[in-house]
């Protein structure tokens, strides 16, 4: 496959974000070919688990398109590592405006893919971006973060809100949330080693993301989709329970669950079997819905 570095724009933002649009092996550019937005988990960047499924997937013949979020990577946006919600929702419509301007994309076969916190943001996409056709979550992590084990890398708001206030009078400095430190020995098997570590990346988030994370009831958004709907989880993932409160609010019947045997939240990112095991839901919802 081709893999092209590209720059699109968060238009409600003004922002350039920096992607990898990867091409199948013999690509023609008289063809007109389906495509597939793949984000990734909170803080990310575009290297890490989104490629793993970016390249599966073109490897079965769709364009896909990888970026760094407004704020992260080589996109731009200051403060630098803050994770907003509604920012990754106009990111993604930033990325489907992008495909759309591609001559050899079909715009009425474009779909998402996102991994544990963009599972979630890309479901929500899915309910409020008409051009995404179909959305595949892997262990969305996000229903109503208020309610979720997320609340345990948060500082307590009142500490947080008045960190905020000073940074911007110019009266204090940067408060960061340490999201996802090396006493998490499972995300640290995973970032902290060869099979997630990259460069740019970092576990620091703006601490004042957390004000508008706690407000994000994915599950009940999730009640206005409308479209086809793939959720995969792990048999062990810690983020089991939040995938399935995503899942049971989609109200119509054109949806799925799969639950990969034995996969813990991060086998689901990069390792086999549990990687192949999803695509073997992935690859026909794909092939039906675009």
């Amino acid at each position: 496959m081709e893999t092209q570095n590209v720059v699109f724009t968060n238009k409600d933002l003004g922002l350039r974000l920096a992607g990898l649009l990867r091409l199948p092996d013999g690509f023609d550019l008289s063809k007109d070919y389906p495509a597939v937005i793949v984000t990734g988990p909170m803080l990310s960047i575009k290297e890490q688990a989104q490629s793993v499924y970016a390249a599966k997937l073109t490897e079965l013949g769709y364009v896909t398109l990888v970026f760094d979020g407004s704020y992260f990577g080589e996109s731009q946006g200051t403060p630098r590592y803050q994770e907003l919600p509604e920012v990754k929702e106009s990111d993604i419509e930033g990325a489907v405006d992008f495909l759309c301007n591609l001559p050899y994309v079909d715009s009425e076969r474009i779909g998402g893919l996102g991994i544990c916190g963009s599972g979630s943001y890309m479901s929500v996409a899915g309910v409020k971006e008409p051009r995404l056709k179909a959305v595949t979550a892997v262990v969305p992590a996000i229903s109503d973060i208020a309610n979720s084990p997320m609340m345990g890398f948060f500082k307590p708001a009142e500490e947080v809100e008045e960190a905020k206030a000073a940074w911007e009078a110019g009266e204090g400095e940067m408060m960061y949330l340490d999201f996802m430190p090396r006493a998490f020995d499972e995300g640290a098997a995973y970032y902290y080693t060869s099979r997630g570590n990259r460069p740019g990346w970092t576990n620091q988030v703006v601490a004042w993301s957390q004000l508008e994370l706690v407000k994000y009831n994915v599950t009940e958004i999730m009640k206005g989709m409308e479209k086809p709907y793939l959720a995969v989880t792990g048999e062990n993932a810690w983020s089991r329970p939040s995938s399935q409160e995503v899942f049971d609010a989609v109200p119509h019947g054109d949806k799925q669950m799969v639950v990969v045997p034995a996969a813990s939240h991060f086998d689901m990112y990069d390792l086999a079997p549990f990687v192949d095991q999803a695509f073997e839901a992935i690859a026909p919802f794909f092939a039906r819905t675009l």
